[in-house]
């Protein structure tokens, strides 16, 4: 008589196998998946800006609740300067239809360097197993050509102690089905999508990694060629070592490439004859500790680093390498003044470096390095469940107060369930 356990571990197996072969060894339809921010464009990044991005992000212990929770929404934004903001949308609404299916709606955004059209994505996934799920997923459009169509297995379940593996074919029936004019893709855009959870005694980590393979889309009539090629990665590891205790490191880093070149001449630098890689890491050490019954502080390290190489194909005189430097030392203390009502300051200092360095000796180069100081005070209410929250924040310009004090304003909400 077969075990059991063993049978299903072996479905569980295949299952498994099955759709590995099926995300990583079928050939491309196209080219691979991306986020449709197929232009390329300077880069206008304030040298404060990395403290701004940090001071505006939910907090550690917000982040632990959303990553604890099955579904919610939440939205932060705040000022970069006077005309760009940063902004952060997560949005995961699951709704169970039985005991085996469930239908999911994601949306995931943030723009700091660059506008980044609105995706979201509408999953079914069906769980024949306790420890296995196939999803199909995709994005529906009124516009054929621009819908995306794809699959996941997930071995585990969400949120904790599960591996998800996932295959998006993005714009999937564009060249069948573009009736606008002669453009096609030459492959199809693929997204290959790998995250995972695990929550060991104290330990918990999670990390992602996407891989948008190179694609082409080639318009004939106007004689331009588009190529992309892009992925993204992300981990996060703490110790937790008490209630809101806990010490930790998140790291990201991504690199994107893109190029769009044309025939056609204009006598001027053209927007469709530019090449660019853009370069980003950012690392954040922690540590949070309740400092009494109303206290709660928080200490950080953290260093970003973004660059925007830059090519001009019709005028070399613009080429140029930038980047944004940044390493910060943070503190946040978190106090309660009531139930459902909290303050919150944060100090962010820095050390900046901005750089401009154009490959042309008749370009002069633009490099400057200095100290930025940041202090925010933000105010928090909740509902009295705690499961939303909506922050108000002010921030304030310490190494410059007398001549440019107020450094723009924070709104933070996040729900859950």
């Amino acid at each position: 008589m077969v075990n059991p356990t063993l049978h299903q571990f072996s479905k569980l197996t295949l299952f498994g196998l099955a759709f590995f072969s099926f995300s990583f060894g079928t050939p491309a339809l196209k080219v691979l998946a991306f986020d449709d921010a197929a232009e390329i464009n300077h880069s206008y990044l304030n040298q404060e800006n990395f403290l701004d991005i940090k001071s505006y992000q939910f907090n550690k212990l917000r982040e632990e609740e959303w990553y604890e929770s099955s579904g919610g929404w939440r939205l932060t934004g705040g000022s970069l300067g006077l005309d760009l903001l940063f902004s952060q949308l997560e949005v995961r609404l699951p709704h169970s239809l039985s005991e085996d299916t469930t239908v999911i709606f994601l949306a995931k955004q943030q723009e700091f360097y660059e506008i980044k059209p609105f995706r979201y994505q509408v999953e079914v996934e069906w769980r024949p197993y306790d420890l296995a799920a196939f999803s199909l997923l995709g994005m529906p459009e009124y516009d054929k050509r621009k819908a995306d169509q794809g699959a996941s297995v997930t071995l585990g379940k969400r949120p904790w102690n599960y591996l998800r593996f996932q295959k998006l074919f993005q714009d999937l029936y564009y060249n069948e089905k573009n009736f606008y004019d002669n453009s096609y893709y030459s492959p199809h855009p693929i997204e290959n999508y790998l995250e995972g959870a695990f929550r060991i005694n104290k330990w918990r980590t999670r990390f992602s990694h996407l891989l948008d393979k190179p694609f082409k889309q080639v318009f004939p009539k106007k004689e331009l060629t588009v190529t992309y090629k892009g992925q993204d990665s992300s981990a996060v590891l703490d110790y937790h070592y008490g209630k809101q205790s806990m010490a930790g490191l998140s790291w990201r880093s991504f690199d994107i490439r893109k190029r769009r070149e044309t025939t056609i001449t204009t006598g001027t630098a053209s927007p469709d004859n530019r090449e660019q890689q853009l370069l980003y890491r950012s690392t954040d050490l922690y540590w949070l500790h309740p400092l009494s019954e109303k206290l709660h502080g928080t200490l950080g390290l953290r260093e970003d680093r973004f660059q925007n190489i830059f090519r001009q194909l019709d005028l070399a005189l613009d080429d140029y390498d930038f980047h944004l430097w940044t390493v910060q030392l943070y503190g946040i203390l978190r106090h309660q003044t009531e139930t459902d009502r909290f303050w919150e300051y944060g100090l962010y200092a820095g050390d900046t470096d901005k750089v401009t360095d154009y490959l042309s000796a008749e370009q002069q180069d633009k490099t400057r390095r200095k100290t930025e100081v940041k202090f925010r005070v933000s105010w928090e209410f909740q509902d009295l469940n705690k499961e939303s929250a909506l922050m108000l924040t002010t921030s304030w310009n310490m190494d410059d107060f007398f001549n440019d004090f107020w450094d723009g304003g924070n709104i933070s909400y996040q729900r859950i369930f």
